[in-house]
């Protein structure tokens, strides 16, 4: 996992300094411009977006497997430590970075000056960079952490098969059904993502001229999808 995290940061980082390098040679059309920055903050919120998940997930199966297991209580602790190690960098990186992308939007239509539209392009950049490292580091911590406490469940459990002896079988509760989320949800969901990048295209860049109907069938086709998803679930 730490690999794949260092892999996806520098090729993400290096999308970034591709852009910067194009605009500053004026070798990438305005208009261009505007899309791939986009589309480069866009990555990176997604992988900080990601960062958070992994955490989350992590300190939730920490937690389960102590309380199973009786575990110490501190490797809890541990994963509120490494939350909060890591998100204060990442809600700064975040946060500049779209300032960034929609100061540039700005520039376009002659609201923000470019010196501006610089300063955040860069403090993003580096707060990215701070980011990515202490995520990185703390993502290591973390993993080292599941495996000594994957240590001591399997000790536990050699430990228990040794000592326990022969007992009578109980009966077995009755298991409660297992709740199934609903996949149209996530159809619903992507028919209103699908705007995200028109209302950035009308209001920030301000164009008039940005046609509206690929998005709304778009929209239609995800709504459609989750209807029938939604449909089929409940006949079943």
């Amino acid at each position: 996992m730490p690999t794949v995290f260092a892999s996806v940061s520098m090729t993400i980082l290096l999308f970034y300094l591709a852009t910067m390098g194009l605009v500053y040679s004026h070798r990438f059309p305005v208009g261009y411009h505007m899309l791939w920055g986009l589309f480069t903050a866009t990555l990176i919120i997604l992988l900080q977006c990601l960062i958070f998940g992994f955490f989350i997930g992590s300190g939730k199966s920490i937690k389960q497997k102590v309380q199973e297991f009786g575990l110490n209580p501190e490797w809890i602790q541990k994963t509120k430590d490494y939350k909060n190690r890591s998100y204060p960098a990442l809600m700064l990186a975040i946060l500049f970075s779209v300032t960034a992308a929609v100061l540039g939007g700005g520039v376009s239509v002659g609201a923000v000056t470019m010196g501006v539209h610089h300063v955040f392009i860069w403090v993003a950049l580096l707060l990215n960079i701070r980011s990515l490292w202490i995520s990185h580091r703390v993502l290591v911590d973390n993993v080292n952490a599941i495996h000594q406490m994957n240590g001591e469940i399997r000790n536990l459990n050699r430990e228990r098969n040794i000592t326990d002896s022969p007992r009578v079988s109980q009966p077995e509760e009755p298991v409660p059904p297992k709740v199934t989320p609903n996949p149209a949800a996530n159809f619903y969901f992507l028919a209103f993502a699908v705007w995200v990048p028109f209302l950035y295209v009308k209001l920030s860049l301000g164009s008039r001229t940005f046609t509206f109907w690929p998005f709304l069938a778009l929209s239609a086709l995800c709504l459609v999808i989750g209807w029938y998803k939604s449909r089929k679930k409940s006949i079943a």
